[in-house]
């Protein structure tokens, strides 16, 4: 697996274009069912600054910096943070200056700020497809937090016939309609590759904008690779790194954990 293209869904045109259309139809669902609202009470828990790797276009990090909280937003990819930081516009010079970008990796970044909570939403940790990197994030995020600082994350919990070789069930096409433009946003798997050995998966997808007479007006192909991970290996993981699990949900309304839905945790650097 090319691990060089675990992230090029992100850095393409329609990838950024179409990623908050995705993300409100994937709240829509449930998957993704109230994480702002969660990720807003962590930090009125744990309290700010904060920190968010993985930060995309600002989903979480705007209504964050909105409540108050001094947040740093950090993303590999150009274009997302610089479709993040064109939200700024919107925004109240008060609220703006809350708000800092870093084009950063998070398995290799430094930063001279100290951290109540770090967050990872909308299961970005699983595009670091090595255990390698998923321990070197945790340790520069652990260097990152004050002393009983926190960590938020969420990933999937991987169901098992989508981890079988030649065997995964196909996935849906989705298509979402954008009520602001009328254009439809539609993607599409057109391959999955399962890796059991490295625990891997890897989509080439297409990716369409429709006009509202249904014709294509840009098209893409681009991919991404993930690594799934047990809520076992998670929290060996967890403790290999110095962090205490504090609590695990399978929902953002804080059901407890489930097979096959979301992992959602919440961590204390020890």
């Amino acid at each position: 697996m090319n691990r060089e293209d675990s992230n090029a869904y992100y850095h393409t045109g329609l990838g950024v274009d179409l990623y908050d259309i995705f993300t409100r139809d994937a709240a829509r669902e449930g998957v993704v069912k109230g994480d702002v609202d969660f990720y807003l009470s962590c930090a009125r828990e744990f309290g700010g600054p904060v920190l968010e790797l993985a930060t995309g276009t600002g989903r979480v990090l705007w209504p964050i910096a909105e409540a108050g909280f001094d947040i740093v937003g950090l993303d590999l990819s150009a274009e997302m943070l610089t479709a993040a930081q064109a939200k700024g516009a919107y925004e109240p010079a008060i609220v703006r200056n809350r708000a800092r970008f870093y084009r950063m990796d998070m398995t290799s970044f430094e930063l001279n700020d100290s951290f109540r909570l770090a967050m990872i939403p909308f299961r970005a940790f699983h595009h670091l497809t090595t255990p390698e990197a998923q321990r070197r994030c945790l340790n520069c995020i652990k260097r990152s937090l004050v002393a009983g600082g926190h960590l938020v994350l969420d990933l999937f919990d991987p169901r098992l016939e989508y981890c079988v070789p030649n065997a995964a069930p196909a996935m849906p096409e989705r298509r979402v309609a954008d009520e602001k433009t009328g254009h439809t946003a539609v993607r599409r798997v057109l391959k999955r590759i399962n890796d059991p050995v490295e625990q891997c998966f890897r989509e080439k997808l297409r990716l369409e904008k429709l006009d509202a007479r249904g014709l294509t007006i840009e098209s893409e192909e681009t991919e991404w690779s993930l690594r799934w991970a047990t809520r076992q290996e998670m929290r060996y993981l967890f403790e290999l790194t110095g962090f205490e699990v504090i609590a695990e949900y399978s929902d953002f309304l804080r059901a407890p954990p489930a097979y096959g839905k979301e992992q959602i945790w919440v961590l204390r650097k020890m």
